[in-house]
């Protein structure tokens, strides 16, 4: 599990909060880190997330994002094409000449094929789960509670901690 600190600065009545999370050690380990900020670099990053811990504004938390679900879906969405790619290759061998390979061509059609069909198969299994159950941090614990304000701790950059 990725884990990063936080500060709360709005909740919501569905179990929600808003949360500008630092970028520490949590997102040094995340496998998708050049995703964040449209690959910008910063230090703080505002994210919904799930308050289970029952943070208030101004409580610094502790986000987690369970790594399962993330490599799972990751898995399907780079496995899925390669699958697709590869029994497209075999099909077209298998197509062109009875499969004893003097005949690349058909192989490499149904392969490129194959994998296009497998991106678009993997996209739309990967929107229809991001609609479904979306990938959300977790208020896992509140580290200090509710400061005078949200904007009472230093902006980054300004050597604060």
């Amino acid at each position: 599990m990725a884990q990063t600190f936080g500060f709360v600065v709005e909740t919501s009545d569905d179990g929600r909060a808003t949360v500008v999370a630092e970028k520490g050690q949590g997102c040094g380990s995340c496998s998708v880190v050049a995703q964040c900020h449209g690959g910008r670099a910063a230090t703080t990053a505002k994210t919904p997330a799930l308050n289970r811990a029952g943070a208030a504004v101004g409580d610094r938390v502790t986000l987690t994002i369970e790594s399962g679900a993330v490599l799972w879906r990751m898995a399907v969405l780079y496995l899925v094409p390669v699958l697709g790619m590869l029994t497209g290759a075999f099909t077209g061998d298998f197509l062109s000449n009875g499969g004893d390979g003097t005949d690349s061509g058909r192989s490499i059609v149904f392969g490129l094929a194959g994998f296009i069909l497998g991106f678009v198969f993997s996209v739309a299994i990967s929107r229809i789960w991001s609609a479904a159950r979306p990938v959300m941090p977790i208020i896992t614990r509140i580290a200090n509670t509710r400061l005078a304000s949200p904007s009472s701790h230093p902006p980054a950059g300004c050597g604060g901690k």
